[in-house]
């Protein structure tokens, strides 16, 4: 019981995330490449960003890890 309410917080936290990063950063990034990278029906990110359209909850965590890896910065 406990497990899934920590499931379902983290994945409310991941939405929060993802959708104020895409907010935020729609005009420097390459929407149509992030949908082809999940495998995401075309114009998904777009119509959330333009039009303010939810994004499906199974969307959400594929986003959360492209939108990691292509901010997390790292030096060798």
């Amino acid at each position: 019981m406990t497990e899934e309410l920590v499931s379902l917080k983290k994945r409310h936290n991941n939405r929060k995330r993802v959708e104020k990063w895409l907010v935020s950063n729609h005009r420097y990034i390459n929407i149509t490449a992030i949908e082809k990278e999940i495998s995401a029906p075309k114009g998904l990110v777009q119509k959330f960003v333009k039009y303010d359209k939810k994004i499906h909850d199974k969307w959400i965590e594929p986003l959360y890890s492209v939108i990691k890896t292509f901010t997390s910065f790292t030096l060798r």
